[in-house]
């Protein structure tokens, strides 16, 4: 019974994080690009602002699996471990949060200044579809590749954090 409400709380924890990164992923790419506003595109329907926003969403969702992994009970004991099980989840996403988000607008940052003949966000903006499916391709390729990397950051925090 304490494993089926540790794992009912592990699927509220995820879900609430996931909204909040998801959010903040978006905020945090409207901050990085300021002469474009991507709400006020998706409001007119720009499919190409849509692709990019949910590969974003999507990539953050890569990057933070791991971190929904539960840590084995160690030396926490039994009474403990619920606790150290949710403790380590949620700090397993915030830190593979800000890692994730650092990278997709790194990512998405070296890429524009790397294709200099073209402005990926004047091309956003006015909806091409071409240039929104190489930006989706970038930031899942990133999210892809980071997946692993957030993974053992992640399970060295579990050792660290139970003294193993």
């Amino acid at each position: 019974m304490g494993q089926l409400l540790l794992s009912v709380a592990q699927i509220l924890v995820a879900v609430i994080l996931a909204a909040v990164a998801s959010y903040l992923g978006l905020l945090l790419f409207n901050r990085a690009t300021r002469d474009l506003d991507e709400w006020a595109e998706l409001r007119q329907g720009n499919a190409a602002m849509g692709l990019v926003l949910g590969s974003i969403i999507l990539g953050i969702a890569l990057i933070l699996r791991p971190a929904l992994i539960v840590p084995p009970v160690a030396d926490t004991g039994a009474r403990l471990y619920p606790l150290f099980a949710l403790f380590i989840q949620a700090a397993g996403i915030i830190v593979g949060l800000v890692l994730a988000l650092s990278a997709i607008i790194f990512a998405v940052g070296l890429f524009d200044r790397l294709t200099g003949q073209i402005d990926e966000l004047a091309e956003l903006q006015q909806g091409n579809i071409a240039v929104a499916a190489v930006m989706v391709g970038v930031i899942l390729a990133v999210s892809i590749l980071m997946s692993e990397a957030i993974e053992q950051i992640i399970a060295w925090f579990v050792a660290f954090s139970s003294g193993v």
